[in-house]
């Protein structure tokens, strides 16, 4: 009889227990609830911001959310497991900004999207504080990172005194007043520009025609930065933001392992890798790229790092026409970098771009000496995700092999 009592209560199931998301919810109205598919949840708890359409059971909600409006993420249960912000048209239907788990921790962000952004912003602030940055020697750098800060879609590129945002979803447009608040908050900032990404943002839905500068800023066409002690002249009407901040650590890789080497920087853009391989110590310096713009900054580059010309240079020449050429003509270098633009920019086109990527790097790899280095590059997270680079690498490289084997 004990032992029955015992197991009828240890089988009782627990009172619902209200969380915190659910109890703040309560106390609002219209906030939506999207309920994912079974199966689905675990990648999202695991730290996956973007929701995909797929992955969506149903929306509880009238009327229905509209883009940019907070909504709830639940499970099969109908139990949140954070909440974020909708869109109706995206592929991604929610961009998770808070998990149940850290609305627990810190409710003074659940729901709250401009505390959110302080915090977040903040908290990537000190953490760039923490590593130096900035500091005498590097004042451009990558203040935000996109999913790496919490903040899916905003990228925050520093340079000096401006602050470059790349905005590539529609919240983002939609809290421009908010991000711009704290960004002035930030004590080195005196000036800000918007780069939208605008074939994104069409996708996410937004009529772009609207997109405008708050603060148009005409005289922050080009600037000087300096990075790992290397000056540079960048366009902030450039690709992107004006510098691919966020290869700051693998260009200051390749001035250690560059010294007596014959260096190929393929896709050189304003030559960062290049520059960096000439102050590392190579004995010669060749970039190319087809952009004449990026070009002349690489080459106004090599006169504010008072570099001898006849040891770096630049040409302006399609990369797999160059890397064609050189390989019948058996030319080969001892240090390769490649660093193609965004081939794969949605996965509509992912079986095409990687057909580019096959034939760039085997290229590549057959320029690069034996025994030598090849840095390989791919900024296109459609083929990350994807999981194909890494194979493209291995089926070319076991393919060389076989061929220099003995």
């Amino acid at each position: 009889m004990q032992i029955s009592t015992r197991l009828i209560r240890s089988l009782s199931l627990p009172s619902p227990v209200s969380t915190p998301l659910q109890e703040i919810v309560s106390s609002q109205k219209g906030v939506a609830k999207v309920v994912l598919k079974k199966g689905k949840t675990q990648l999202f708890r695991y730290g996956s911001p973007m929701v995909y359409s797929g992955a969506v059971d149903r929306i509880i909600g009238r009327p229905p959310p509209k883009t940019g409006d907070i909504v709830l993420v639940a499970d099969g249960t109908e139990k949140p497991i954070g909440w974020g912000l909708f869109n109706s048209v995206s592929m991604f239907c929610v961009r998770l900004m808070q998990l149940e788990e850290e609305a627990a921790r810190d409710p003074s962000c659940a729901l709250n999207m401009e505390k959110l952004l302080e915090t977040r912003i903040a908290a990537a602030t000190e953490l760039r504080k923490n590593i130096g940055l900035p500091s005498a020697d590097t004042n451009a750098y990558r203040l935000v990172n996109s999913e790496g800060d919490r903040l899916s879609g905003l990228i925050i590129d520093i340079f000096g005194d401006i602050a470059v945002i790349a905005s590539s979803a529609a919240w983002v447009e939609k809290y421009k007043s908010e991000i711009e608040s704290c960004i002035n908050r930030t004590n080195e900032i005196n000036h800000i520009k918007w780069r939208p990404s605008i074939d994104i943002l069409k996708e996410e839905g937004l009529d772009v025609s609207d997109l405008q500068e708050s603060h148009p800023q005409p005289s922050l066409e080009r600037v000087k930065v300096m990075e790992n002690g290397i000056s540079y002249a960048i366009s902030l009407e450039g690709q992107k933001t004006g510098f691919y901040a966020d290869q700051r650590e693998n260009r200051k890789f390749i001035s250690t392992v560059s010294k007596g080497c014959k260096v190929l920087d393929v896709c050189c853009y304003s030559g960062g890798f290049a520059l960096n391989a000439a102050l590392g110590g190579a004995i010669n310096v060749m970039g190319i790229d087809t952009s004449l713009p990026a070009l002349e900054l690489a080459k106004e580059n090599i006169g504010l790092n008072n570099l001898d010309p006849r040891s770096i240079s630049f040409l302006k020449i399609a990369a797999s026409e160059f890397m064609k050429s050189a390989a019948a003509r058996h030319e080969s270098w001892d240090l390769v970098i490649l660093d193609p633009p965004k081939l794969a920019p949605r996965r509509e086109v992912l079986q095409n771009a990687s057909g580019m990527y096959r034939n760039l790097n085997s290229l590549a790899m057959q320029i690069t000496k034996r025994g030598g280095l090849l840095m390989t590059c791919s900024c296109s997270g459609a083929m990350t995700q994807s999981g194909k680079f890494l194979g493209i690498l291995q089926m070319y490289h076991w393919f060389l092999e076989a061929i220099y084997a003995p």
